[in-house]
């Protein structure tokens, strides 16, 4: 059959033949979509938390958390990394990893102990996954 014969036999107009099927399809794209929304972890709505002294924003791909970084608590403006004394000693005690904001003067906003960069976001990934872990995170704090 075609449209125009749909439309004469049910007495509806021609382009109702045409836009409800079109509706129905939306409508259909739209629902699954929301199925995804609702069934989706509640722990990938916990992209920004609070360790040693910094804001940290993260985003996720799959399960895996990316795109960490840390961010003045202040100004929000992205934290700049110093951790060149990690290279010039062996000892893990005297490694530290600093965390500056030049938009703030240049102040010291946060300190991780321990190594270099790659260990300070490996130690805040390990905090970020024991949150989840436990059930303790908070998709509302830090907005």
């Amino acid at each position: 059959m075609n449209i125009e014969a749909i439309a004469i036999e049910y007495n509806v107009p021609e382009y109702l033949v045409i836009l409800i099927p079109v509706i129905l399809f939306i409508m259909v794209i739209f629902l699954v979509v929301l199925a995804f929304k609702i069934f989706e972890p509640k722990f990938k709505l916990y992209k920004t938390d609070r360790f040693h002294g910094m804001l940290w924003k993260w985003k996720y791909k799959g399960e895996k958390i990316i795109d960490l970084w840390c961010y003045c608590p202040t100004c929000n403006s992205m934290l700049i990394v110093d951790d060149d004394n990690c290279k010039a000693t062996s000892n893990l005690g005297d490694k530290v990893t600093f965390f500056v904001c030049n938009e703030c003067g240049g102040h010291e906003i946060g300190r991780i102990k321990g190594g270099d960069r790659h260990y300070a976001l490996k130690v805040v990934i390990r905090a970020i996954l024991a949150k989840i872990r436990l059930k303790t995170f908070d998709i509302y704090a830090h907005k």
